[in-house]
């Protein structure tokens, strides 16, 4: 058996990661940083540290945890925030945060799990979650869209320096997933229908991602399945980025698939 640290597992993604991988047979430490969350952990994963994702002294006892219930073999940076602002009028504390957790948080934790694998000579897999926001600009997403593409630059720093060593890293880039924040949006919208709508049609599948098919794909990365792939940033998204425009339908298979 091996740990894995997950985190950022408290909700969402995370939380079904995590549940994914102790499934799997993973000893999975949480790192959580809201208290009640974590507690709602308590027979779900092995161990919980309540803490930061973007303070290395949090990392440093969620390694401590993980290495205590087993030999550390994988590890999940999925704790990021989203906010929205521009290059032109940027709230300067709003961008700090944003960087500190989804770049400091995921550089350090990659820095951790490199670390725990090199000073015993073993092999391990990074899985970093990213977003199709690391590949494509959205409009008053500046420092979102800034973070997820520096994931990307790490996933692949990773990749070619401890390769030679059995380490792996791959990213996930996720598009609309429905968790507990994407709900809460389409409920303080104007008109959380039409807004849930536009982003069901921006995808080829024409709908909007669960978490578990996120963590689907994490537990094949972080598996021996993928012991060939490393580098990647594989984007989870109902084939979102395929398309330059969402894809209009056509009306004759539209009506045979039952579709509007």
């Amino acid at each position: 058996m091996s740990s894995v640290v997950v985190t950022g597992a408290g909700t969402g993604i995370g939380r079904a990661i995590a549940e994914r991988l102790a499934a799997d047979g993973w000893a999975v430490v949480a790192l959580e940083h809201d208290a009640a969350l974590a507690s709602e952990l308590e027979g779900v994963v092995a161990a919980t540290v309540v803490g930061d994702a973007g303070d290395r002294d949090d990392i440093a006892a969620a390694v401590t945890a993980a290495e205590a219930l087993a030999p550390l073999g994988g590890w999940v940076n999925n704790a990021g925030i989203t906010t929205q602002g521009t290059l032109h009028d940027p709230d300067p504390e709003q961008v700090r945060r944003l960087l500190s957790v989804n770049v400091d948080g995921v550089y350090w934790g990659c820095s951790a799990a490199v670390r725990s694998f090199t000073e015993r000579g073993a092999p391990g897999a990074i899985v970093n979650i990213s977003s199709i926001h690391g590949r494509a600009g959205a409009v008053a997403h500046a420092a979102y869209d800034t973070s997820k593409g520096a994931i990307d630059a790490l996933t692949r720093h990773v990749a070619s320096a401890y390769g030679p060593y059995g380490i792996r890293a791959n990213a996930i880039a996720p598009g609309a997933v429905m968790t507990q924040a994407l709900e809460r949006s389409f409920e303080e919208a104007d008109d959380g229908a039409a807004r849930r709508a536009g982003l069901e049609r921006q995808a080829p599948l024409r709908r909007i991602g669960e978490p578990a098919e996120i963590a689907a794909v994490a537990a094949f990365l972080l598996s021996e399945q993928a012991s060939f792939l490393t580098g990647q940033s594989i984007a989870v998204d109902g084939g979102w980025t395929t398309a330059l425009v969402p894809p209009p339908l056509d009306p004759e298979l539209a009506e045979r698939y039952g579709l509007r």
